[in-house]
């Protein structure tokens, strides 16, 4: 089972495409974009007739359906055809709450409800897919902040990089600056790793560690974006992360 990709930027990184039966891991320091590097393996999954689920945090739905229109992806049309979801993390809330026809709240920082939301989100996709579904991440590391489920948590996401869930397909997006050895562990632990970057004139760096049976670009690329979009989904991750981590150290 293999994806290859239609942006340049992602063909010349990925010329052999991605065996998506293993996850990808995106890791990177704090504030070098790596959920929108997310955002376009969504985008592409979507325009090759795949589901995806947004697990998302620090940035709202409007706003994250805002930057997803600026990288040229309009998900009006995939909401129609039932083929995208979100779950948005709300550490206040003990489980789920039902916000739209696509859209739920859940506290996901809990083992249980992250695969409970998953399944109702799973529930709600089309059904007939050639792909399946895409389930992509904002940093994982926001869970781990949690003194009752964050070892939990990761190691139910140790077993994800390893592609142990087979009910869906994964990118996961890590903070390689907090809690290190867990973020170095499932670095390890992954088949297909990326690590991004920030330049110090603002540029958004990626390049591939290790892919599963496909060969890959080695050298560092950068990946065409705006500043705007760079600052945009900066400012409100450093927003959200300032409202949610204090709120999931008390669980």
């Amino acid at each position: 089972m293999k994806i290859h990709f239609e942006r340049e930027w992602m063909k010349d990184l990925l010329f052999e495409g991605w065996v998506y039966e293993k996850p990808l891991l995106v890791s990177g320091p704090g504030g070098s974009g790596k959920p929108l590097i997310g955002n376009f393996f969504a985008d592409e999954w979507l325009k090759k007739g795949g589901n995806v689920i947004f697990m998302t945090a620090s940035t709202s739905i409007e706003i994250h359906k805002r930057m997803m229109k600026q990288l040229g992806c309009d998900l009006e049309k995939y909401e129609e055809e039932k083929r995208m979801f979100y779950i948005e993390l709300a550490p206040q809330i003990e489980d789920i709450e039902e916000v739209s026809e696509n859209s739920i709240r859940a506290n996901y920082v809990k083992p249980e409800v992250w695969d409970k939301a998953l399944d109702f989100a799973g529930d709600r996709v089309k059904k007939v897919s050639d792909l399946g579904t895409l389930v992509t991440s904002v940093s994982l590391n926001l869970l781990f902040f949690s003194k009752t489920y964050g070892e939990k948590m990761y190691e139910k996401l140790r077993s994800l990089v390893k592609g142990e869930d087979k009910n869906y397909f994964y990118v996961l997006t890590l903070n390689s600056d907090a809690y290190k050895d867990w973020a170095k562990a499932l670095e390890d632990s992954s088949y297909n790793l990326m690590v991004s970057g920030m330049s110090e004139d603002m540029k958004l760096t990626l390049k591939v560690i290790k892919m599963y049976q496909v060969k890959y670009k080695e050298e560092e690329i950068v990946v065409p974006l705006t500043q705007d979009i760079i600052m945009e989904i900066k400012k409100e991750a450093e927003s959200g992360r300032t409202n949610l981590i204090p709120a999931i150290r008390k669980l």
